[in-house]
């Protein structure tokens, strides 16, 4: 890819969004054909080896975990585009980051504080937010992203997420999860439509 086409893909945040909304398809085509479908359920009931339900599960998460990421991505290269960190040597551009550390790290949770969407810097959004569970379940994304969808442990023992107490394990660790993730799907459309619609 030359540099200008480099450069132009990066500032554009419906690239971003577009990436978004792939990822979402292929978590909702494991959950859908494959996790909810017919067959694989009997197969549980009558095996109860759950392993490769949860391994397909974790892939979903995964899925999710990235597209959000690449979303919020978008949001901070829309509305914070010096928060995106590049540098254009003679033959390359090399991107450092989008939105600080957060962007190296998979921290879902920083990335939507930095794109505005949780914590200080939050924007009035047109979506009911309950903002502790939301931080539960994107720390638990940030996990799956960074290790539990691809290995068996995480990088040291202390590294693991440990839920509030207050918050209830069913919204972050069952199917509740879609609900509050589905949020972040429907801002970065509103985002694009009102992008594209300009």
């Amino acid at each position: 890819m030359d540099k200008e086409a480099y450069i132009s893909t990066l500032k554009n945040p419906n690239s971003w969004f577009d990436q978004a909304f792939s990822q979402k398809m292929v978590a909702d085509k494991i959950l859908n054909e494959i996790i909810m479908n017919r067959e694989f359920i009997v197969k549980l009931k009558e095996t109860q080896d759950y392993d490769e339900f949860v391994g397909l599960w974790a892939n979903a998460l995964y899925h999710y975990g990235i597209g959000i990421e690449n979303g919020l991505k978008g949001i901070i290269i829309k509305n914070y585009p010096e928060a995106v960190n590049f540098e254009v040597t003679d033959d390359d551009v090399i991107l450092h980051d989008i939105g600080g550390k957060a962007s190296k790290s998979h921290d879902l949770y920083s990335l939507a504080n930095r794109a505005g969407i949780l914590g200080k810097n939050k924007k009035n959004l047109p979506f009911n937010v309950n903002v502790k569970l939301t931080k539960n379940v994107l720390q638990n994304l940030s996990d799956i992203v960074r290790w539990a969808s691809r290995y068996p442990i995480p990088v040291n023992s202390s590294k693991v997420f440990q839920m509030d107490e207050d918050v209830p394990h069913v919204c972050v660790y069952g199917f509740h999860i879609l609900d509050t993730i589905e949020f972040f799907f429907d801002y970065f459309k509103s985002q694009v439509e009102g992008d594209r619609n300009q």
